[in-house]
């Protein structure tokens, strides 16, 4: 197969492979195109080093980012390749380093080994340590919820995931037989977890109004259409885009709007600060009594008028138990809903917004962060959205209501107070600084001049 060792070959296999790692994500979300999409970057990459390894990890990069994430088009038209390409040079640097690896001589277990560590470091990096990070699409997520999470999490997951994958390229297959067995074992066998009994102490009955760009009064509007037994009630992020509690008509509807119906509210809104100090990003909690907290978006979306981020993440303490309510986006990353965990909280209630232009796709690949959050540190979650998707999520990440994007109206679920702390929560979230730390170690040595390059059999540039 003359053909296969070109570099045109090779070229295509990485942009073939990227294309098929986005498919493993929603709208398609055929998790296991995520083996061949990895495997097939490894196929391409044998016996290449320089610039024509780099090209062939960036290639797959682009491929996988330009598919899997073409809706940001709708968001930033066409400087959104340069994000794509921001995005892609994380495979190139990792193709980089699985050259030199090779060059190297390194192979077998050994390789593999290295193999999952490259990939975990530059993937944590990508997605919680860059300042453009960007945690959708990684190894993990596409496996889903599963019984790893509450141990080691979404990266340490998608570590194991690539190891696996490695060890069978190089043929190592009883490895990873083994390996790949657990896994799919780790995600059968984490079951939907049985709905809280209605006279449950812990259960809290919760209602969640899906509405986007409508008046304060729509809101209120359809509160009153949720059953009267309904003590929870959340609106979603920007639901009150300005500062209600500036407003003495809408600060007074909200809070007669609680003592009329005995609820307690979490809602998007916005804190203006004086003196020209700017406006935070916020989910406020009251209730009858008056108000119970609030909760500062600490990470607000990159080039976007967000606010003004928060640094702390706590719990509120409610009627219905220790309540965390991250904002949106602080789902996406791992450390504040873990520090809410840390902190008490027993159940989470999160406004977010996902716009209606973003499109069904955005929606619906944001929404499989919030089951892993969930997993990761063992509590129901209920996410109310703007247009999509609020859902109702148990402690295993499982889904058991939901309404989906671009619909309108009330969504019901029952959450249930917990109070145990997930492996994860305690110290499982330091195994991807673990592996970076590994990785960092490994990268420092192979930059350094090899004694004794064993290059080979491996291609030179032309």
């Amino acid at each position: 197969m003359r053909w296969w060792n070109t570099f045109p070959a090779r070229c295509a296999a990485a942009l073939l492979s990227g294309g098929v790692l986005s498919l493993a994500y929603p709208p398609l979300g055929w998790g296991w195109l995520v083996v061949p999409g990895i495997a097939g970057l490894l196929a391409a990459l044998e016996g290449q080093r320089g610039t024509r390894a780099r090209a062939i990890g960036f290639l797959h990069g682009m491929a996988a980012y330009g598919c899997g994430l073409s809706w940001l088009y709708e968001i930033f038209g066409t400087m959104v390749v340069m994000l794509w390409m921001v995005l892609a040079a994380f495979h190139a640097l990792f193709a980089e380093m699985m050259a030199r690896a090779t060059t190297r001589g390194m192979t077998g277990l050994r390789l593999a080994a290295f193999t999952a560590i490259n990939w975990a470091g530059w993937e944590f990096i990508r997605a919680e340590l860059f300042p453009l990070k960007f945690p959708w699409t990684t190894a993990g997520l596409a496996m889903g919820p599963n019984a790893l999470l509450p141990w080691i999490g979404v990266y340490g997951a998608g570590m194991l995931l690539v190891l696996a994958v490695a060890l069978a390229w190089e043929r190592r297959l009883a490895a990873a037989g083994l390996l790949g067995a657990g896994l799919v074992v780790s995600i059968l066998l984490f079951p939907k977890l049985t709905p809280p009994a209605a006279d449950d102490p812990m259960a809290v009955r919760t209602g969640g109004v899906q509405l986007e760009s409508v008046t304060l009064d729509e809101f209120i509007r359809h509160t009153r259409m949720l059953p009267e037994d309904v003590p929870y009630v959340v609106w979603p992020e920007y639901a009150i885009a300005y500062d209600i509690r500036s407003n003495p008509r809408d600060w007074k509807l909200v809070r007669d709007l609680c003592r009329e119906r005995n609820i307690t509210l979490t809602f998007g809104t916005q804190l203006h600060e004086g003196g020209g100090m700017g406006w935070r990003n916020i989910a406020l909690t009251i209730d009858p009594d008056g108000t119970r907290g609030q909760h500062n978006k600490v990470h607000t979306v990159h080039f976007f008028n967000d606010g003004k981020p928060g640094g702390t993440a706590l719990p509120i303490a409610t009627r219905h138990g220790k309540v965390g309510t991250p904002v949106c986006f602080d789902c996406d990353y791992e450390a504040v809903t873990r520090r809410m965990t840390t902190a008490g909280a027993e159940l989470f209630i999160v406004p977010i917004m996902d716009a209606e232009s973003w499109t069904k796709r955005q929606h619906d690949q944001h929404a499989e962060l919030f089951q892993i959050r969930a997993a990761e540190n063992g509590r129901w979650m209920f996410v109310c959205a703007t247009s999509g998707v609020s859902q109702v999520i148990d402690p295993h990440g499982r889904i058991h209501a939901r309404l989906g994007a671009m619909e309108r109206g009330n969504l019901l679920g029952t959450v249930r107070r917990e109070t145990g702390l997930t492996v994860y929560t305690r110290f499982g979230w330091l195994v991807p600084w673990a592996a970076l730390a590994g990785a960092v170690v490994l990268w420092f040595f192979l930059l350094l001049p090899a004694k004794h390059p064993r290059a080979s059999s491996v291609r030179q540039d032309s």
